[in-house]
């Protein structure tokens, strides 16, 4: 049951009724809409030619996105017991090891974590298995390394923008850096709208549009409600 009190929240993702139960004790009215939809691809049998061409190539997954669009094909790729693979986000390897693939995590889910690593590695050939609104970090950190590098769009993120009355929120949360692109393009929030983040890279997204940006403590939806509700109560 919500407190008189209760804070409206926006959550720009869909979230389970396990989440809503926790926002609720914590006296969050949360009203969760999709700011982005996603859409799986198949694998076509030339991105699949070119993976098995490049047998001595790492693997880099960043979403689990990614891994679901290969988790149906898996047979079909050569060596994959043998291959070093890295994965940001505890979620992300567990899709993978789902898949019987064992993943290196760095020790922040954002992809400058990754890079960090990257810089530890001996490889120097990559396939980055990635969306359409993959950011260009990783591919940069390839070309300056000179490094043999492929990029493979395995899903699509596609901007959505329900319709909202945003004056009614004090708080909005975001999950995603593509979310908050979705939402940004559609809506505007008072400066004194805090606007929280579910990781780092979320965030730093967000510094492009507000200056009231909080970061969740953990990458994980409790943890973002969590610091939503200790923020705006502070």
């Amino acid at each position: 049951m919500l407190l008189a009190n209760s804070k409206n929240i926006l959550v720009t993702r869909s979230i389970n009724s396990e989440h809503l139960k926790f926002a609720s004790e914590l006296g969050l009215s949360v009203t969760a809409k999709a700011f982005i939809t996603i859409d799986i691809q198949k694998l076509s049998e030339d991105k699949i030619k070119l993976i098995n061409a490049k047998e001595q190539s790492s693997w880099i997954f960043t979403s689990q996105n990614a891994v679901k669009s290969i988790s149906n094909q898996i047979d079909s790729f050569l060596n994959v017991k043998e291959k070093m693979v890295l994965a940001v986000g505890d979620k992300t390897a567990e899709a993978l090891q789902k898949i019987g693939i064992q993943a290196i995590i760095p020790t922040q889910h954002n992809s400058q974590a990754l890079i960090e690593l990257l810089e530890t590695q001996t490889s120097t050939s990559y396939i980055h298995f990635s969306g359409n609104l993959r950011q260009s970090n990783i591919s940069d950190f390839m070309k300056e390394k000179e490094f043999d590098f492929q990029e493979i769009e395995c899903y699509n993120t596609n901007l959505t923008q329900p319709d909202l009355d945003i004056s009614k929120f004090d708080a909005v949360c975001f999950c995603s850096p593509s979310s908050v692109v979705s939402f940004f393009s559609k809506y505007k929030i008072g400066e004194s709208i805090p606007c929280i983040a579910i990781g780092s890279t979320t965030a730093v997204k967000l510094i492009d549009y507000s200056e009231h940006v909080v970061m969740s403590e953990y990458t994980n939806v409790y943890s973002l409600l969590e610091m939503c509700h200790n923020y705006i109560n502070s």
